[in-house]
C-alpha cells in the first residue's frame, strides 16, 4: 500500500510542471538571501575588529611607543566613536519603547563589556560583541513587522539632541581602553616569562 501511494506520488513530479509555477516569489527570497549573506559578512568582520585585544594592525618594530600612543591618541577615538554609533543604531532598530537616553547607556555599556572582555579572553569578547547583531538578525526573520521604519528614523533624527552625553560616553571609552592597556604593560612588566609576545607586534 505504501509502495502504491508512492508511486502514485512519483507520478506527479515532472519538469513541466516544476518550472511552469509561479516562480516570482524566488526572486525576493534570493534577494533575502543576499541580504543575509551581506549582512553576516559585515557583522563578522565588525565584531571580529572590536573583540581584538588590539585593534590595529600597524607595525611596532621602529618605535613602538611613539606608534602605540599615536594609534590609541588618535585613531582609537575615531573607532571608538564608530562603535558606539553602530551599536546605538542596532539598538534603535531592536528596542521598543526605550528612551534614547537608554539606548546610548546600554551601547556604551555593551561597547565597554566587549573591550573588557578583550583583554581577559577574546574568544568571549567575540561572543559578547555578535550576540546583538545576530539577535537584530533572528528578529527580522521571524518577525519583520517587528521595525517600524518611520518610528526608527524618528528616533534616528532626536539623536543629535543627546550629542553631548554620546561624547561622554565616547571618552569613557577611550579613558577605559587606556586604563586597560596601562594595566596589561604593567602585567607583561611584572610577569614577563608568563607573558604571550608583545601585544603591540600583532
Amino acid at each position: 500500500m505504501d509502495f502504491e501511494n508512492f508511486s502514485e506520488w512519483a507520478s506527479q513530479i515532472s519538469v513541466d510542471r516544476i518550472l511552469s509555477g509561479d516562480l516570482s516569489a524566488f526572486v525576493s527570497l534570493f534577494y533575502l538571501i543576499i541580504a543575509i549573506a551581506i549582512y553576516s559578512i559585515l557583522i563578522w568582520h565588525f565584531y571580529r575588529f572590536i573583540a581584538r585585544r588590539n585593534c590595529f594592525q600597524i607595525s611596532m618594530k621602529k618605535y613602538p611607543k611613539v606608534v602605540g600612543f599615536l594609534k590609541y591618541f588618535f585613531i582609537f577615538p575615531f573607532v571608538a566613536y564608530l562603535f558606539f554609533m553602530g551599536f546605538s543604531l542596532l539598538m534603535l532598530f531592536l528596542t521598543r519603547g526605550y528612551e534614547i537616553e537608554a539606548v546610548l547607556s546600554t551601547s556604551f555599556a555593551i561597547i565597554v563589556a566587549i573591550r573588557i572582555t578583550a583583554y581577559y579572553s577574546e574568544d568571549l569578547s567575540k561572543d559578547v560583541a555578535k550576540m546583538l547583531p545576530f539577535a537584530l538578525l533572528g528578529i527580522f526573520l521571524v518577525n519583520p513587522s517587528y521595525y517600524r521604519f518611520d518610528d526608527i528614523m524618528d528616533r534616528v533624527y532626536s539623536l543629535p539632541e543627546f550629542f553631548t552625553l554620546a561624547i561622554q560616553f565616547i571618552l569613557i571609552i577611550i579613558l577605559v581602553e587606556w586604563i586597560l592597556r596601562i594595566l596589561l604593560t604593567i602585567y607583561y612588566a611584572i610577569f614577563p616569562k608568563k607573558s604571550k609576545p608583545s601585544v603591540e607586534e600583532h
